[in-house]
């Protein structure tokens, strides 16, 4: 409470950064092969490289969604959308002004913040060339985009309908905690998957992984980002 209070914004980006690094080692250590017992494989089922790059990300999106809070919290234009929703719908100011924020981090700062950082981070802990990562981000924006609106509308509306406006990144986190497992189980292969050679090529998320569960129709489909990728190392 007292750092919070101190320091929001560093607090609010330290709590984020803690959280994601959590929930990608809980899917991490969850998703692991406890019957492979060699040394190798025991070095295997962790990758640090992965785990640190969603904990730069969590910290750096906490960040900037501390930031967008205080904006919309203090905001005159979301006062006043509240008060017409108020007037022409009869909703209840704080509901009103709680539908206003949460439209607007999830159908504005999500698409255009949330995600392209996110796929940033991934292209710069994988050190992919910017037209591997533009095809990658395109593949996987759709499936994931859905899941953030279906886990996300329901914790940011009640976020801003119940929660003090000093304690809604922090809320906001914890939901994340759960989210960060999520995204990151849909972003990476299980390790048996890549055992069984069902995911031979796929590198996991943060690693990204290159078969998209979920490729958007016509876009590009996972054999021809194999394709393009084993031409480029036939080419090397």
């Amino acid at each position: 409470g007292a750092a919070l209070v101190a320091h929001p914004l560093a607090t609010k980006g330290a709590t984020a950064l803690a959280l994601s690094v959590s929930g990608d080692a809980v899917t991490q250590v969850a998703s692991r092969e406890p019957e492979r017992g060699d040394s190798e494989a025991r070095g295997e089922w962790f990758d640090a490289r992965r785990n640190l790059g969603f904990g730069a990300f969590g910290g750096a999106y906490g960040l900037v969604q501390g930031a967008l809070f205080d904006v919309l919290n203090e905001s005159p234009a979301v006062a006043a959308a509240a008060a017409a929703l108020q007037q022409e719908a009869a909703v209840p100011d704080r509901l009103g002004a709680a539908l206003v924020k949460t439209a607007t981090m999830q159908f504005v700062a999500v698409p255009a913040l949330y995600f392209p950082l996110f796929f940033a981070v991934v292209a710069a802990v994988r050190g992919y060339p910017p037209s591997e990562a533009v095809e990658y981000a395109r593949a996987q924006i759709r499936p994931l985009l859905l899941r953030c609106w279906s886990f996300f509308l329901p914790l940011q509306l009640s976020n801003f309908v119940l929660v003090p406006d000093e304690w809604q990144v922090t809320y906001v986190s914890l939901g994340s905690f759960v989210w960060t497992c999520i995204l990151s189980y849909a972003s990476s292969p299980p390790p048996a998957a890549t055992a069984r050679g069902a995911a031979a090529e796929c590198e996991p998320v943060m690693e990204v992984c290159e078969v998209p569960m979920e490729p958007p129709p016509g876009g590009l489909s996972t054999d021809d980002l194999l394709v393009r990728r084993r031409a480029r190392r036939g080419a090397e």
